[in-house]
């Protein structure tokens, strides 16, 4: 084989290899986009929970607020809560999701909240997003932007403090963290912060725990969720809350 023909089949040779080379790492970089992308997913849809009230946002969009349409918002205490039973003279509308971290409330708040164009929004976060990767400031945080963004959209903000959990629940691998210190740390900034920016606030935490600070046995139905009378209890707090809500607001106008 003369010698130019050699050259010619290794320059090919190579140039074979190039595009092959390059059609491999195109290959591997979709996949790596893809694989983003299935996490940009699950955070949005899965983790926050977007979709699940997606169908019933449509329709409450589809008639507009009488005036007294209340959301309320957090995790399984509020999806548990018999609301149209003990709010018979609002709106009530549970967006209660059961597990709900509250880095996932941002993403689902516009949507089921803002949105539906509420007079008020009670925020209720449970006692699980207390951990040691989650520090008491990063959740005082989360919980003062979505009473900002809720007063900037009109809507008002109950705040609430936090249900102890009926028993000292030790964090598994993290021993000597005490949820029950850092959930004091919580309740007496929100009562502070409520007052300071004339938020309405609900004291679950007063209501439901014990003289030890835990979720009180005889009105609790588990180790984080108040029973039948402890959502009556509740109920009553909330109802005197918005009717302050109310005087306010026809005040103010």
């Amino acid at each position: 084989m003369k010698r130019k023909w050699k050259i010619v089949l290794i320059l090919s040779l190579i140039g074979n290899l190039c595009i092959f080379y390059v059609a491999y790492k195109a290959l591997e970089y979709r996949a790596h986009i893809n694989h983003f992308l299935d996490k940009y997913t699950h955070v949005t849809a899965e983790f926050s929970e977007r979709s699940v009230f997606e169908q019933d946002n449509a329709r409450l969009k589809g008639s507009p607020p009488a005036g007294n349409r209340v959301v309320f918002f957090g995790t399984q205490v509020i999806k548990k809560w018999d609301l149209k039973r003990y709010f018979e003279n609002y709106e009530p509308v549970n967006r209660g999701v059961a597990g709900q971290r509250a880095s996932g409330f941002l993403l689902r708040f516009k949507p089921d909240v803002i949105e539906l164009e509420p007079m008020a929004v009670l925020i209720e976060l449970s006692s699980y997003n207390f951990r040691p990767e989650n520090t008491v400031k990063e959740l005082e945080d989360y919980v003062s932007l979505i009473a900002q963004l809720s007063r900037v959209n009109g809507i008002e903000p109950i705040l609430t403090t936090v249900i102890p959990p009926a028993v000292d629940v030790e964090v598994e691998g993290h021993g000597d963290y005490s949820v029950h210190d850092s959930l004091k740390v919580y309740n007496d900034w929100i009562r502070t912060y409520c007052t300071d920016n004339e938020y309405a606030l609900a004291d679950f935490y007063s209501i439901l725990a014990d003289s030890n600070g835990y979720l009180s046995g005889n009105l609790a139905s588990n180790a984080v969720e108040p029973n039948e009378e402890g959502y009556g209890l509740l109920s009553e707090a909330v109802l005197k809350t918005l009717q302050n809500v109310k005087v306010t607001a026809g005040l103010s106008d």
